[in-house]
């Protein structure tokens, strides 16, 4: 009985329902940049040799406090955690680097986002 009237519930609201679906229009993101993908790799490119197996200190040093810390789901390989910081203006890169967590923590890779 009980099924029956949930299901005979379920009914009589999507016969009230409006049939017009109203589409909420896409924005663009905010990492959206006019930049070429070449610019962005060669960013990518030359922050990796500038900052792979340097120290997080170094880091630090460099660029101040980050937007945000974030772990890497299943820890990554070597176990590390995430640094982002904001959009590189030049490329539209959203700079992310990979720390491995491990002894002292150093820069493993540099991931333009």
């Amino acid at each position: 009985m009980r099924a029956t009237c949930a299901l005979g519930l379920v009914l009589g609201l999507g016969a009230c329902a409006h049939e017009e679906i109203h589409r909420i229009p896409r924005e663009p993101h905010v990492s959206s940049t006019s930049a070429s993908p070449l610019a962005r790799s060669e960013r990518e490119a030359d922050m990796n040799r500038q900052w792979q197996n340097r120290t997080l200190g170094e880091l630090l040093e460099a660029y101040g406090r980050p937007k945000m810390v974030m772990t890497i789901p299943g820890g990554g390989m070597p176990p590390s955690f995430a640094v982002v910081y904001g959009p590189d203006p030049a490329s539209g890169c959203i700079d992310a680097f990979a720390v491995s967590s491990r002894g002292e923590p150093v820069v493993r890779i540099y991931h333009c986002r």
